[in-house]
């Protein structure tokens, strides 16, 4: 492991036990999902703003003008690296609540800021414990506090787009949110995945798609909502592939 990469884990703990203990106690008091997803947006774009600064990493945010920062929507990006989130929670406007798998929640002071500030947890092994999960936090939102998920479900190691998995469709059409789809690049490079967690200088850009509309739609116009999505996180540029 790289000395610069110690060093850069030690910024991360520092950071961490700075920012995060007293937002965390906050959270515990704070009553309401929405409540406390208005207090985790200033937290997560703080924590990631002064992680970004000391990596000297920039965040080039692409489309915004194309979703209205007072509507909620059902964010689904692509996922390439750790970096992914710090950069969404920099470039996104709505606060929003990150579907997480379980075993986040197990390390400590990161994890209980997750838990204490309205994040949703689900255990990807049990589909229903997940949807259940999901569906319980749909009901506790309101205004424009959003919904950001990683539908392909975990870091893709070679960089090409995994299967996307039907858990954040069947969440969109249920609350009734238009879907957004999120492309992120230049994140892999930032911090490949599988390595030591080093991150280099550089960029990287959250380009967001015209909302897609789920009013009307059902379980079965799923593969098409999702076949839509991948042509988004896939594609070159702003414009919406079949649409």
């Amino acid at each position: 492991m790289r000395v610069t990469t110690i060093f850069q884990w030690i910024f991360v703990f520092v950071v961490t036990v700075i920012l995060l203990p007293p937002f965390i106690v906050l959270g515990f008091f704070r009553k309401g999902l929405t409540g406390k997803g208005r207090l985790f947006r200033p937290l997560a774009k703080t924590y990631s703003k002064v992680l970004f600064t000391g990596f000297r990493v920039r965040v080039v945010p692409r489309g915004f003008e194309r979703i209205d920062p007072q509507r909620p929507y059902v964010f689904m990006a692509n996922h390439t690296s750790i970096a992914d989130p710090l950069a969404l929670a920099i470039a996104t406007p709505q606060p929003f609540h990150c579907v997480f798998k379980k075993e986040l929640a197990r390390i400590p002071v990161f994890g209980w800021a997750l838990l204490s500030l309205g994040q949703i947890m689900v255990d990807r092994e049990d589909t229903g414990q997940a949807r259940a999960s999901i569906g319980r936090s749909i009901s506790g939102l309101s205004g424009n506090n959003s919904i950001m998920i990683f539908p392909e479900g975990w870091v893709s190691r070679d960089g090409s787009l995994l299967p996307l998995k039907k858990g954040g469709f069947h969440l969109a059409i249920q609350a009734g949110l238009p879907i957004v789809p999120v492309r992120i690049e230049g994140a892999r490079q930032v911090c490949p995945p599988g390595g030591s967690g080093h991150f280099h200088k550089g960029v990287i850009s959250i380009e967001v798609f015209p909302p897609l509309d789920v009013r009307g739609k059902t379980e079965a116009d799923i593969p098409d909502l999702a076949e839509k999505v991948r042509g988004c996180l896939e594609s070159t540029g702003g414009i919406l592939p079949g649409g």
